[in-house]
């Protein structure tokens, strides 16, 4: 007798768990300015932060010197400082550590290759300022209140002073909430990639200087170095990559390859076993930075294995707290990762292009409403930044031209509304660089997909209860007839 699929599930929760390959090293607790510094000065270390930091008389609270340094604030704040978090080295994550107050919040200043996820940070001056960085990438980020939300060489004010040379090539923000502040983003050095966000009831939603992009990086446009210098063999836009340690659950997601394979998908597997060697190192180190919510997931009962688009920065499962996890596409079998593979190729299709510019739909999947004195200002034509025809509500550029005149529906405007996932359909935009005829439609879900029309009048797949309890009592009705019948025969 063959085994149901999710058996190998109660092993990996039972058995895998504590030999996942990826298991963080141990790492030192701290609670201070000066002892989260002086744990993250070293080269891979990795810090957990065990409380709350007052850093009111501190110019930069924590400051992050260690190459390969993880730093996990477990959602504990730092209060007050100048500078909350200062990253100056490479390959640095950060994860699930919050701000508040005082100057800056996080700043990335000369790093290259730094991951920002689930960082929080509520009135400050400036949420994350990245200075002359290379590939900083900022996940699911919550920015509100800030004078500032997001930086790219702008002043406190939020305004450029252009036109501005390139400084910051490859800044990517994934899935992430900007809201209650003069300026929403500002990108005066640097021609980001926004995907997924949602910005609204700022002054100003998203302000694109006039960036003079010159040389290897941006490639004289936005550029995501997770996508278009995909590292792991194998890899283009489009590729869903499976994290798999090689043990319980993961061999059952493996043994489904073939299948999901014969159906189309494209799916990068991580090499399995305790020491995959070379591609197994490349994959860990690609994910880390470009999947960084299969990483954070890892710990957490049942989360072993693990799926992650960076076309789409839509994984299955993520870390919601310590001991919680979030699901943001159904996974049960190999037909519902052959789904999740054709959203992340539709996903590569439209947002990345081959050539001089790998990214062709930069603003396409965000959701930009509600912002008092206007959602979107490009400084210079809307083309050089792959397209501003996205969900936003009135969008400029210098010469007065506003393409876009949809509205934000679905988007809760409340003040300290709890943040969602912005559900936006792209399959009605094609990529400047796609035949029409090719897209797709990337749905954003949390638990069970719906369609397109249901989502359009807010139906859930699922019948409602109503419906279940009267099937229930037809049926009943049914069975009495039935019993009276044969008794009065």
């Amino acid at each position: 007798m063959t085994a149901p699929w999710w058996s190998g599930w109660v092993l990996a929760v039972a058995v895998a768990l504590p030999t996942v390959a990826w298991a963080q090293p141990a790492g030192g607790a701290c609670d201070s300015c000066a002892t989260c510094t002086a744990a993250l000065a070293r080269a891979n270390a990795f810090a957990e932060l065990r409380g709350d930091i007052d850093g009111s008389q501190a110019a930069v609270c924590v400051r992050i010197a260690g190459s390969g340094a993880t730093f996990d604030g477990h959602r504990h704040v730092v209060r007050g400082a100048a500078v909350g978090v200062e990253i100056a080295s490479d390959n640095v994550v950060i994860r699930n550590v919050q701000a508040q107050e005082g100057g800056v919040g996080f700043r990335v200043a000369g790093g290259h290759t730094v991951t920002l996820l689930n960082v929080v940070v509520r009135d400050a001056r400036v949420g994350v300022r990245i200075e002359g960085s290379q590939n900083v990438r900022v996940v699911r980020a919550m920015l509100t209140r800030n004078r500032v939300g997001v930086s790219m060489g702008a002043d406190d004010a939020g305004q450029c002073a252009r036109p501005m040379p390139l400084a910051s090539a490859g800044v990517v923000l994934v899935r992430s909430r900007v809201e209650g502040g003069v300026v929403g983003v500002a990108a005066c050095d640097a021609m980001p990639v926004l995907m997924g966000n949602t910005v609204t009831g700022n002054e100003l939603g998203v302000l694109l200087g006039e960036v003079r992009a010159q040389g290897t990086g941006a490639r004289g446009g936005p550029w995501d170095e997770c996508s278009c210098a995909s590292a792991p063999t194998g890899t283009t836009p489009g590729t869903l990559l499976l994290y798999s340690s090689g043990c319980g659950g993961c061999t059952v997601h493996e043994s489904w390859l073939p299948e999901e394979r014969a159906h189309g998908a494209v799916i990068r597997a991580r090499a399995g076993g305790a020491d995959g060697g070379v591609e197994q190192a490349r994959f860990d180190a690609y994910i880390r930075h470009c999947g960084a919510e299969v990483i954070d997931a890892l710990g957490v009962p049942g989360c072993v294995p693990n799926y992650v688009c960076p076309a789409s920065g839509e994984v299955w499962k993520r870390r919601g707290g310590d001991r919680e996890l979030v699901i943001d596409r159904t996974v049960g079998s190999p037909a519902d990762v052959v789904t999740f593979s054709g959203a992340c190729r539709a996903a590569g299709r439209q947002g990345y292009g081959r050539g001089g510019r790998c990214v062709t739909a930069a603003l396409r999947s965000n959701t930009m409403c509600g912002n008092a004195r206007g959602d979107l200002t490009v400084a210079g034509p809307f083309g050089r930044w792959g397209s501003a025809d996205d969900r936003c509500g009135v969008a400029t550029d210098d010469r007065g031209v506003g393409p876009c005149a949809q509205t934000c529906e679905g988007v809760d405007l409340t003040a300290g509304a709890t943040p969602v996932a912005p559900s936006v359909p792209l399959g009605a935009i094609a990529s400047i660089e796609e035949d029409a005829g090719a897209t797709g439609v990337v749905p954003v879900t949390t638990g069970t997909p719906t369609s397109a029309a249901d989502r359009a009048s807010g139906k859930s797949r699922a019948p409602g209860w109503w419906v279940v309890g009267a099937l229930v009592v037809a049926l009943g009705m049914a069975a009495w007839r039935l019993w009276a019948k044969s008794r009065r025969s």
